[in-house]
């Protein structure tokens, strides 16, 4: 028993300590430079974020997305074609991931001479100079339409985007980042191209870079690539959403034989200094897998679902935080009943050896979370983006650390509201319950 606390002390001052040094600085036209030297693999990883996400549509909702998907089609030298085979015969991997807040695009190439430079030009060629051609736009615009179709057929995306619309109304995060069939539909090429010019500048944009490079040519690689873009204007500020004023109940009929269930509210921006105890005690209440308390009341003890988990997401503005469940149409009043109970016995009292035990198991995994370049640099990139100390991944488990369920439970009380909850039901549904 020593011998094993011996080993939980030694794993955890390792979690504390085990952090990398990032280093940051702006390129000359205004783009943030995030930098970690990681010379362990002849190789670096780099992601391109701009605050281009959903969020920035306006009324061309989907414009966000149709642009990041858009950007490899072509460029002033090479199609669509060429792109492609360029970055398969470097062996480079070219990547993209747009969401509400941002789109980011990723390269990740061997720093060997004869590889890193081409593939390095290739990415910066295709980030500073597309051409968005007429072809890979109708095509691209079709295979979404089809997609946002095929989507109105699965009862876990329908019920996901009633949550997000009926919780945040007018704010720009209430629609689906790929957009709707009637949005899409209406789309153009200018509409992209002018989306691009506004947002996929240098002000608006950051470069973080991990790998086998010295702080000389991390340098020269950021200029290389952000360099060639104008440095124009950061994107205004999102407003905060408003939470709801009262508890609200969404019911859609859907022939299924299980009801779907999202039931939460608003949560957090990313940097909330109760941020860290709003983590700790969902990762206790619904966020651990068959340790959460969700699990053990909802599944284990009554056994009325397959899986239930929530979670918080913060973002820019306030996130949501919701809880996600789906079960046999037969129980869905029961299930939905015990969560409400197990929520309102959580903000009565938390079980401080269950805390303890949960906080254990977060420390002594933590330098698991960025054990690889790849998942380093999205670290990083969300570090850069949501303005974190630069120290965040070593702050984030002192904070943790220092938790009591005392603390959890007072934020978890400012920020949870069991009478202003937003209840999504997908299924089928009696007859009192049709809308």
């Amino acid at each position: 028993m020593r011998s094993w606390l011996l080993l939980l002390g030694v794993l955890l001052s390792w979690s504390l300590q085990a952090a990398p040094t990032i280093e940051t600085w702006h390129t000359r036209n205004g783009a943030k430079v995030l930098y970690v030297h990681a010379p362990a693999l002849p190789m670096v990883d780099i992601e391109v974020r701009f605050d281009a996400g959903s969020a920035r549509d306006g009324r061309a909702w989907g414009v966000a997305a149709m642009t990041a998907a858009l950007l490899d089609t072509g460029t002033q030298q090479h199609d669509e074609e060429a792109i492609a085979e360029g970055f398969n015969r470097l062996g480079a991997q070219f990547g993209v991931d747009v969401g509400r807040d941002s789109a980011a695009f990723t390269l990740r190439t061997l720093t060997r001479a004869g590889i890193f430079q081409p593939a390095v030009a290739l990415f910066a060629q295709v980030l500073s100079q597309p051409t968005f051609p007429e072809a890979p736009f109708a095509r691209v615009r079709t295979n979404t339409l089809t997609a946002l179709k095929v989507a109105e057929t699965k009862p876990g995306t329908v019920a996901s985007r009633l949550f997000w619309r009926h919780l945040y109304g007018d704010h720009p995060y209430a629609h689906p980042v790929s957009g709707t069939q009637e949005t899409v539909q209406r789309l153009s090429v200018a509409q992209v191209r002018d989306f691009y010019r506004r947002h996929y500048v240098a002000r608006n944009g950051q470069i973080a870079i991990v790998g086998d490079l010295d702080r000389k040519a991390a340098q020269q690689l950021a200029e290389q690539i952000m360099g060639q873009l104008p440095a124009g204007q950061k994107a205004a500020p999102l407003p905060p959403p408003k939470p709801l004023s009262s508890a609200r109940e969404v019911v859609q009929p859907f022939d299924a034989s299980q009801t779907h269930l999202y039931i939460g509210q608003l949560g957090v921006r990313r940097g909330h200094p109760d941020y860290y105890a709003l983590f700790l005690g969902n990762h206790l209440f619904g966020g651990a897998g068959f340790s959460s308390l969700l699990m053990e009341e909802v599944r284990e003890k009554r056994g009325l679902v397959y899986g239930i988990s929530s979670y918080f997401i913060p973002m820019r503005v306030a996130g949501p935080w919701l809880i996600n469940l789906s079960t046999k149409n037969a129980s869905a009043d029961e299930a939905q009943r015990v969560v409400r109970e197990t929520l309102n016995a959580f903000l009565r009292q938390i079980d401080p050896e269950k805390l303890q035990a949960i906080k254990d198991n977060l420390l002594g995994g933590w330098p698991l979370r960025f054990d690889s370049n790849r998942e380093l640099l999205g670290y990083i990139g969300m570090i850069g983006f949501y303005d974190l100390p630069l120290d965040y991944l070593e702050r984030f488990p002192k904070a943790i650390q220092r938790l009591s369920a005392d603390d959890v439970l007072r934020a978890w009380r400012r920020h949870v509201h069991p009478d202003k909850l937003l209840t999504v039901r997908l299924g089928r549904v009696s007859s009192h319950e049709q809308p």
